[in-house]
């Protein structure tokens, strides 16, 4: 069964709108789809378990900077520093894409464009014999400058950029995280090691 979004008065969304992705698909391209089922600790029960879903999925943006590199960032409230493709949550009511642009403004500032719909990550939270979905939606993005300018009151602490060849590079670092960041930490490095396969040896979207 999908999930589905409360909005409004009794309005609901479902997390993957068929209609919607049809015209993204048209627009920048077919995305790729995975699914996942990912072991959940106390700590992602308590980011991204929800009886009523507070968001409809996430947009991950990989950003390809002037110089060739792609976009990572570290939040301030991570216990060490952490460097991970940026993300952003879709508001119950709100269109995927304009998440997207939406949360790039916010995070990094940057004028872009969209070169490609790369994929759909649906990822199914598992624990206790329950099951919770959620849906991640990864943009090639590109930047039409390196400014780099956060909105104030976000919690980068720093950016930096590497090669996409070296994506899965930042997929193991995720994955060998311990303490309460472990399951997490997983969780993340399935988008990386996805940017990977699609970007890292695939001259077609580069």
């Amino acid at each position: 069964m999908e999930m589905q979004t409360l909005t409004g008065a009794g309005c609901y969304l479902p997390t993957v709108d068929p209609m919607e992705m049809r015209i993204l698909s048209a627009k920048y391209g077919e995305p790729v789809h995975r699914q996942a089922v990912v072991e959940t600790d106390d700590y992602l029960v308590s980011q991204r378990w929800r009886a009523v879903p507070d968001r409809r999925g996430e947009v991950i943006f990989i950003i390809r900077q002037p110089n060739g590199e792609i976009l990572l960032h570290s939040k301030q409230r991570y216990e060490a520093p952490i460097y991970r493709l940026p993300t952003g949550g879709i508001e119950p009511s709100e269109a995927v894409e304009d998440a997207l642009l939406r949360e790039v403004e916010e995070e990094t500032g940057q004028s872009v464009v969209i070169r490609r719909f790369l994929a759909i990550l649906n990822c199914h939270f598992h624990r206790n014999g329950s099951t919770v979905p959620f849906t991640s939606y990864l943009f090639y993005l590109e930047s039409r400058t390196g400014l780099i300018a956060p909105e104030e009151g976000h919690e980068v602490a720093e950016f930096r950029t590497v090669p996409v060849q070296r994506m899965a590079h930042v997929a193991a670092n995720l994955r060998a995280l311990n303490g309460k960041r472990r399951g997490w930490g997983h969780w993340r490095s399935l988008a990386h090691d996805l940017v990977h396969d699609l970007l890292g040896q695939n001259s077609q979207f580069n």
